[in-house]
């Protein structure tokens, strides 16, 4: 059953932030850069959020929303109807690209305890996707320890203005080793 929310967003009972948007993401959203271009990946997409944040820059040229929970991605194609967007049923830790950008807000919940390596695992995963001057775009919960992980990854880790729940990074120029 589908349930609309604010601005016409839908969602389905199930899914992560059913009936809203989360904090997090609402958060990174309004941190992301207007000059935000080129292709794109948002990984662990959910229903689309973030995605349709992403796509209001008009310099962004393709959009790959990748996401593991169908339930989760078919919200997204409900919200997201942009002919630059297209959509995957995926692993986003595993995934392969080739991009200018990444905007996550990863899960780090495989159960109901929390989980850092899942967190990591989407780090690695930005680290592997982006060409060598691309930048990822984070937000995660502020106990989350990924500082080490975007360290050990990018060249350039800026923490961005976040609040008492949430930090945001901004990760640039993916190490090669």
């Amino acid at each position: 059953m589908w349930i609309r929310n604010f601005d016409g967003f839908v969602t389905k009972s199930g899914v992560f932030s059913v009936g809203a948007v989360d904090q997090a993401s609402a958060l990174l959203a309004d941190a992301l850069p207007e000059h935000l271009s080129g292709d794109v990946a948002d990984l662990g997409a959910g229903w689309g959020y973030l995605s349709s944040r992403i796509l209001s820059r008009e310099a962004v040229t393709k959009l790959d929303i990748v996401e593991a929970d169908f339930f989760s991605l078919d919200c997204a194609k409900q919200n997201v109807i942009d002919p630059r967007a297209a959509f995957h049923w995926a692993d986003a830790t595993v995934w392969n690209g080739s991009y200018d950008a990444v905007v996550m807000n990863p899960p780090f919940h495989t159960s109901r305890d929390g989980d850092p390596e899942l967190g990591r695992a989407f780090i690695s995963a930005a680290k592997r996707c982006l060409k060598s001057k691309g930048s990822l775009y984070l937000v995660a919960n502020r106990h989350l320890p990924y500082e080490t992980a975007l360290e050990q990854c990018f060249a350039k880790v800026l923490e961005l203005p976040g609040n008492s729940r949430f930090k945001l990074f901004h990760a640039s120029r993916p190490k090669r080793k």
